[in-house]
């Protein structure tokens, strides 16, 4: 009758002994780490790049040093396309002239309500973005979110004409994320 040993693999004919049991074990452990730090480094790494879209953190400062050379340089009459992702993604298209929205449409649909088509607009963006340092400092209140959600704000500004080329709010805990691209503008 043979008895078995539960530190030991069965018998293969003599040749497992305990140390090359440890030594097999040792291996496995050590694959198992690997493995995991292996899916902790990719996830933060994801996370770095398709989430946070490498974009700069937004400041106050960054945001009116924009909305300055907009003032300055930007032009009274463009076309503007963008992409939204996030809560209500879609792709949306503005045209201003002379300073007016003159056609706006989402999605390929003109929007009924006129007031809507000014928030795509270059000094609309800079209204909402405006409007985004609020919900991050008190996400609770201003957009229902759990107590712990932490918001985080980036954006990236055209160089030549100050215009929100790239926004995105990121949420940690709960609530909307939403991000933009502008996609097109032409000056007119």
């Amino acid at each position: 009758m043979t008895t078995s040993n539960p530190e030991m693999p069965p018998s293969d004919g003599g040749t497992a002994t305990p140390a090359s049991y440890d030594g097999v074990r040792l291996a496995r452990i050590a694959l198992t780490v690997a493995v995991l730090l292996g899916i902790v480094l990719g996830g933060i790494l994801a996370v770095e790049w398709f989430v946070v879209k490498r974009l700069p953190e937004l400041t106050p400062a960054a945001l009116t040093a924009a909305e300055e050379r907009w003032d300055e340089r930007g032009p009274a009459s463009y076309d503007l396309d963008l992409e939204i992702e996030g809560g209500q993604p879609g792709v949306v298209h503005v045209e201003v002239r002379d300073g007016v929205t003159t056609a706006m449409q989402r999605d390929g649909r003109t929007p009924s309500q006129r007031r809507v088509w000014d928030v795509w607009s270059v000094p609309g963006m800079f209204d909402t973005i405006e409007r985004e340092f609020d919900i991050a400092a008190d996400p609770l209140h201003e957009m229902g979110a759990a107590i712990d959600t932490r918001v985080q704000l980036r954006a990236e500004f055209d160089n030549a004409y100050g215009y929100p080329a790239r926004f995105h709010r990121i949420t940690f805990g709960g609530g909307t994320e939403v991000y933009w691209k502008v996609t097109s503008f032409v000056t007119k």
